[in-house]
């Protein structure tokens, strides 16, 4: 995801969060045979629920609309992220101090 297009997409309604559920065990009917034992133990269905991010498709030659992309994400997915940006830009900007200060000297010849 382009995080830096995310506020344009979600405007459009192209792209947005929301809870997703996913069955992990289908329910299984319990089953007893003549005699009235149990041949089969029931269970119940058994799902979880996620937050999962929703991106609008489209087929790039017929501009049919497709499936939407679903990409499931937790606070700390997304924290972490953040985080990677933040120290990338701090890096850069010791990057970029480094060189004005290079260019200040450069000048000074």
């Amino acid at each position: 995801m382009d995080w830096s297009k995310y506020s344009a997409l979600k405007s459009g309604s192209k792209v947005s969060f929301g809870k997703e559920k996913q069955v992990m065990r289908e329910a299984v009917a319990e089953e007893k045979d003549d005699d009235g034992k149990v041949v089969v133990h029931g269970q119940e269905k058994e799902e979880r629920e996620y937050i999962a991010l929703s991106q609008k498709r489209w087929d790039g030659e017929s501009g049919e609309a497709l499936d939407d992309s679903k990409r499931e994400f937790s606070l700390s997915d997304l924290e972490r992220e953040k985080s990677r940006f933040d120290s990338d830009i701090a890096r850069l900007q010791a990057q970029s101090d480094g060189l004005k200060k290079a260019i200040a000297d450069f000048k000074k010849v």
